[in-house]
């Protein structure tokens, strides 16, 4: 069956909404990617008697006026909001473009305010690797307490949120092929769930945690604040840092892997159980991050 043939921007958005209704994201994505593109309809056609604009008539200028207009109005977006504005954008042309609606992506070449958002914390390489030292040298202590090299090791490999870690069980180590397994209870969030490879070093790892502490059920028995605590207050000074989180672990292994180049967008976004609007930010920042560094 051909596709259908797409010339305005109010079918466009009707031809959109389909689309956004099929994948599976969030609620609260779905509304943040629906919601941004209306407005910029609205921006385009404030009158809805008017023709509703070609999509070869909209260029980068319209992107650029409507981000301003959204930033300069009496009740201005946040620029948190306003770098989500662009982002819906880009999403949104860069769906029409894959689909042959659109020649040329009008959002591609308008760039990110910089310093919109804070960048993220992460650590060098010698940092990583001080880090892992320190938290070896911890394991082997009196307390022998093996969680802060289990925790580094994991989250630096498989890059996984500090809520996802303290979910894990026992039974979400996978052998064969070794990897790790990432549930989540909520329909709306299964779209998140995803099996990530681990290394032999951090298998070995994980069950030595479940030894040491004679583990049946979650890998982690203890709160997220507990092990973060160990992080910042026990391994960071060993390592010449002043405070160490699951998230700056998390953007590490994120860091690591935009760097390389060697896994697509789609990659990336199930690896790091994202939205495609989480993707595009977090893919935003890691290249800003690159290029300030």
């Amino acid at each position: 069956m051909p596709a259908p043939k797409i010339e305005r921007l109010d079918e466009a958005l009707q031809e959109y909404a389909r689309h956004l209704d099929k994948r599976l994201i969030a609620d609260n994505t779905r509304k943040a990617f629906w919601g941004d593109v209306r407005l910029f309809e609205r921006f385009l056609q404030p009158d809805d008697k008017q023709p509703a604009p070609l999509l070869t008539q909209i260029k980068g200028d319209h992107v650029r006026s409507f981000l301003e207009h959204e930033e300069h109005q009496r009740r201005a977006a946040s620029p948190k909001s306003l770098e989500r504005r662009l982002t819906s954008l880009k999403a949104f042309f860069k769906f029409l473009r894959e689909h042959g609606y659109i020649m040329l992506d009008p959002a591609d070449g308008v760039p990110y305010k910089p310093l919109l958002d804070p960048l993220p914390d992460l650590l060098t390489d010698e940092e990583a690797d001080r880090t892992l030292h320190a938290a070896r040298e911890y394991s082997l202590e009196e307390k022998l307490d093996t969680r802060p090299l289990t925790v580094v090791t994991l989250v630096l490999e498989t890059g996984i949120k500090k809520s996802e870690c303290m979910a894990l069980t026992v039974h979400d180590i996978v052998r064969d092929p070794r990897s790790i397994a990432i549930r989540y209870a909520k329909k709306h969030l299964k779209f998140k769930e995803r099996t990530l490879p681990i290394s032999e070093e951090c298998l070995a790892l994980l069950d030595a945690n479940i030894e040491r502490y004679e583990l049946n059920d979650k890998l982690f028995p203890c709160t997220g604040r507990n092990l973060e605590y160990l992080l910042t207050g026990k391994i960071a000074p060993r390592a010449g840092l002043r405070t160490l989180t699951f998230e700056m672990l998390r953007w590490t292994c994120a860091m690591r892997d935009f760097r390389t180049g060697q896994m697509h967008d789609d990659q990336l976004q199930y690896k790091y159980g994202l939205s495609p609007i989480g993707w595009t930010e977090m893919a935003a920042k890691l290249k800003r991050s690159q290029e300030s560094a």
